[in-house]
């Protein structure tokens, strides 16, 4: 049901220690719309039953799966995260939406998910600090034409190297309280700007707002002016040097590997490695995964694919199937060494 893919540093404390909760000082989480629908129960499983509430922990995510960690440094984090789950899966979209449609929709279920009264003190979380990323794209404009022309000229120079594609797009790190280890990342040009309950939503959206599907946001209060995108876009699977700082990284993660930026997807050779010595993948295995309605992990296609009656209780078969992950956690945790996929970090 559940793998466990850990980097070298991350095998040999694991083997000296055990699974063990005080190895684990940041939690990230991935790019992949509805692909962390299964993940959501052993999201909340081990943010309340296997780390500690007051244990320091250094959150990051992009896109949905910032919206994640954002759950998971609310004051009420079993409340938050599976208000979060419910608004998400009942997304409604009767027709072909508009950009402005999709967001006025996706702003409306973080705003339920995250309370006005709630956001100051998330942010503001004594013992979770929550960093995500957001993109500065390359035109004043979010139409899909100036959007196509940008994923066009982005994947061309994205062929030359990974750190290319900052010639179009800027890396924003928003971060609550003080700037930690994800502020300080040279691999990518990397600008920062603190996170306050008044831009959490704004920042929430923008980095979810994948370019020809929203907008994007250009309300972002500390960053420069512009139009700001989805994470993902440089940060798709978190492939992020500071990994290799301090403590463990848990990652409870839909794939048991990692693609460094959304235009990677389609080089089978820009596989990350060398950042993830000490990462510790948590993520479903094959066999789980075709045991979800349509043999799949829920993806963007199931809005066309789908009658939205049909979608919504799709995926939640596929939420209520994750439960799963959470007892095979257990059982790995007893013996993990047994259940270690080795080669996939490497």
């Amino acid at each position: 049901m559940l793998q466990l893919v850990a980097g070298v540093e991350a095998r040999r404390q694991i083997a000296q220690q055990g699974l063990t909760p005080k190895l684990f000082d940041k939690w990230i989480a991935a790019s992949g719309g509805p692909k962390w629908l299964p993940l959501a129960a052993l999201d909340r499983h081990l943010s309340q039953h296997f780390l500690s509430s007051t244990q320091p922990l250094t959150l990051m995510g992009t896109s949905s799966g910032a919206w994640r960690c954002a759950a998971l440094c609310h004051p009420q984090v079993e409340a938050a995260h599976q208000r979060l789950q419910y608004h998400y899966i009942h997304q409604r979209y009767d027709a072909p939406p508009s950009q402005q449609e999709v967001a006025q929709q996706c702003r409306a279920l973080l705003e339920a998910a995250f309370e006005p009264q709630s956001r100051a003190a998330l942010v503001g979380h004594p013992h979770r600090r929550l960093n995500l990323i957001v993109c500065r794209g390359p035109f004043a404009r979010g139409d899909k034409a100036s959007m196509l022309t940008a994923a066009g000229l982005t994947a061309l120079v994205n062929l030359l190297s990974r750190r290319a594609i900052s010639l179009l797009w800027q890396r924003w790190v928003l971060h609550s309280g003080e700037a930690g280890p994800f502020t300080r990342m040279e691999d990518l040009p990397t600008y920062c700007a603190p996170l306050s309950g008044d831009s959490l939503i704004p920042a929430l959206l923008a980095s979810g707002s994948i370019p020809m599907v929203l907008p994007g946001e250009t309300a972002l209060p500390g960053v420069s002016s512009g139009r700001y995108f989805d994470g993902g876009i440089t940060d798709y699977h978190l492939d992020l040097p500071a990994l290799s700082q301090g403590g463990l990284t848990l990652y409870p993660h839909f794939y048991p590997s990692v693609t460094p930026g959304w235009f990677d997807k389609a080089l089978p050779w820009r596989r990350a490695s060398a950042n993830l010595s000490k990462v510790v993948i948590l993520a479903p295995t094959a066999e789980f995964v075709a045991q979800l309605p349509g043999g799949k992990l829920p993806d963007r296609t199931d809005f066309k694919r789908l009658p939205t009656e049909q979608r919504i209780q799709a995926w939640e078969r596929a939420s209520a199937h994750g439960e799963l992950l959470v007892e095979a956690f257990e059982r790995l945790r007893e013996d993990p060494m047994r259940h270690l996929v080795v080669g996939k970090t490497d």
